[in-house]
């Protein structure tokens, strides 16, 4: 009598869990994941490759203006901003020049490529100051009702507002206002010099993280129908002012009705009091952020990066209650390594809205791009709750990132060290690079712990976008180096059906297959025993995504031991 081949169904979710050891997970979470490289949570269930990225574009991606030196200076800073005098949106990029001494702005067009901001709109900007050198420009864009500006900090010189015609520095010796043609008289008394960190709260421009005075956080003069050039003004005596964190400053954001400023120790926030002024309260004094710029907003929270993980700050129905739990505590272990081990300030966040997902990218000049590595997380929907799920990202060397709509479409942009542009949610490749995908299933023991299973099949359920093959390896009881491991297996898909007009489609390509196979398994046959097994697929290479929704295990039981 042939033995009786007995089933074990596992569905990918959950992510990534490097902190839960293999018992728990192949009781509990067996559709979760002990590695998963270039996996993001898939909008149709399991995971799914993450798309490539190319250059923006491919014709004028270095940011320089043509004849100027090339190949150096890196991208210190991307922003997408909505020019109302040309009735155009804009991305505007920042980079070092080739001498290393300054860096300009650029803004690109289409069918141009990069052009430097010249003429009346000329703004060059020393790269080291007093001893501080620029490592990175952050921004924020605004509307008071005079139409659409944009605000850019560096740690370095003074804050800088751009407003479609006109760049206006903000200086602490300024008069304060506006004055048409860019001469300079932003500011005021109560202005911070060399701010790192902007935002903008209750019509009001706030500038802090200046290295000098590291507590100090700044607020314009108010906006108003009486003063439309409000946020120019930094004077006392036009109602600009300072407040004392009592913490050097990491970060400021604004949520919902407050200002959240972050401290590494500590969180605050900044609100209007019954005396229509601004008051500053304590929000916790026991966590706080270490990476300023992990601090993204998304699904109605601000995410940031604690000591512990990743926390949302969440209001509650408490009034001037804040509850702060981590959502990453299956990545905890990968988080405080990568905490213990990395550069917190080249990290680099972005969000992608379209899948309420976030990325971060740690990497910086002295790293190869094989060898950068990241986070990537997402919101999912699984069994009706709302979750997060993690993975790993591998091979995106990012020196600033930013997200952003033109038009209705989204535009995620990260930029690199050698003066270039990418635009991700593009293409097969990494600006022509292999992309590697890796998922391994923790070690399943499939119920019973004491029994020794020999494998005869897997079944694996994709959701193929393209030609696939997925490289299979089985390893056995928790990887005892005495077990002895199957050869490597191919699993090949034709993919989905190719549609006319579809995204990234080269007809006369040789790979494009009209009418292709939908089928949604690929099988194969498997060796090996053990009181354990461990899946892990692999792909290496420049082809469509594809997801992994789950799979099938056919095994054989041959008694207890």
């Amino acid at each position: 009598m042939p033995d009786r081949i007995e089933s074990y169904k596992v569905i990918c979710s959950g992510g990534l869990n490097s902190n839960e050891n293999h018992l728990d997970l192949s009781d509990n979470a067996p559709g979760s994941a002990t590695r998963l490289v270039n996996y993001e949570p898939s909008l149709f269930g399991g995971y799914r490759r993450i798309e490539g990225f190319d250059e923006y574009d491919t014709d004028y991606g270095e940011v320089t203006v043509a004849g100027s030196s090339t190949g150096q200076g890196k991208v210190l800073g991307l922003a997408i901003f909505k020019d109302d005098v040309t009735s155009s949106t804009k991305i505007i990029a920042a980079r070092q020049d080739a001498s290393g001494s300054n860096y300009s702005f650029y803004h690109y067009t289409a069918f141009i490529g990069w052009r430097k901001y010249t003429l009346d709109y000329s703004v060059t900007r020393p790269m080291t100051l007093s001893g501080r050198t620029v490592t990175k420009l952050r921004h924020v864009t605004f509307n008071f009702g005079t139409g659409n500006k944009i605000c850019f900090v560096d740690g370095v010189n003074p804050a800088i507002v751009f407003d479609g015609a006109n760049w206006e520095e903000l200086k602490s010796t300024n008069s304060g206002g506006f004055t048409a043609g860019g001469t300079n008289t932003g500011g005021g008394d109560q202005c911070i010099n060399a701010p790192s960190l902007v935002s903008v709260f209750k019509n009001h421009l706030f500038l802090a993280g200046d290295t000098a005075f590291g507590a100090a956080i700044a607020h314009s003069a108010p906006t108003s129908t009486a003063d439309p050039d409000g946020f120019y003004d930094f004077n006392v005596s036009a109602s600009a002012g300072q407040l004392a964190a009592g913490f050097d400053v990491v970060q400021i954001k604004t949520f919902r009705d407050d200002l959240f400023v972050f401290g590494t120790n500590a969180i605050k926030k900044i609100s209007v009091n019954a005396a229509n002024a601004f008051a500053l309260d304590q929000v916790t004094a026991n966590v706080g952020c270490v990476a300023r710029d992990s601090v993204l907003e998304i699904g109605g929270d601000l995410m940031f990066l604690s000591p512990d993980g990743f926390r949302p700050v969440a209001g509650t129905s408490r009034i001037g209650d804040v509850e702060l739990e981590t959502v990453s505590k299956p990545i905890q272990a990968t988080l405080v390594d990568i905490i213990a081990n990395q550069d917190m300030d080249s990290l680099n966040g972005v969000v992608i809205r379209s899948k309420s997902q976030i990325r971060y990218f740690i990497g910086d000049d002295s790293n190869f791009a094989a060898d950068s590595i990241g986070i990537i997380g997402g919101l999912t929907n699984s069994s009706g709750t709302i979750a997060w799920e993690f993975g790993e990202l591998l091979g995106i060397r990012a020196s600033c990132c930013t997200s952003g709509y033109i038009g209705t479409t989204e535009f995620i942009l990260h930029g690199d060290y050698d003066g270039r542009v990418y635009r991700q949610e593009n293409g097969t490749s990494f600006n022509g690079t292999d992309i590697v995908g890796i998922y391994a299933t923790p070690y399943l023991d499939f119920g019973e712990t004491e029994e020794r299973k020999t494998m005869r099949k897997i079944n694996t359920f994709i959701r193929a976008e393209g030609p696939l093959e997925l490289l299979l390896s089985m390893t056995y009881d928790w990887g005892d180096a005495d077990t002895q491991v199957p050869s490597t297996y191919s699993q090949t898909s034709t993919g989905a059906p190719t549609r006319y007009g579809g995204r990234n489609i080269n007809y006369n390509a040789t790979n494009v297959l009209y009418g292709g196979s939908s089928k949604p398994i690929m099988t194969s046959d498997i060796q090996g025993s053990g009181f354990s097994a461990q899946a892990t697929f692999v792909t290496v290479g420049q082809t469509e995504p594809f997801s992994i929704q789950g799979m099938v295990f056919e095994f054989t039981t041959a008694g207890r031991r």
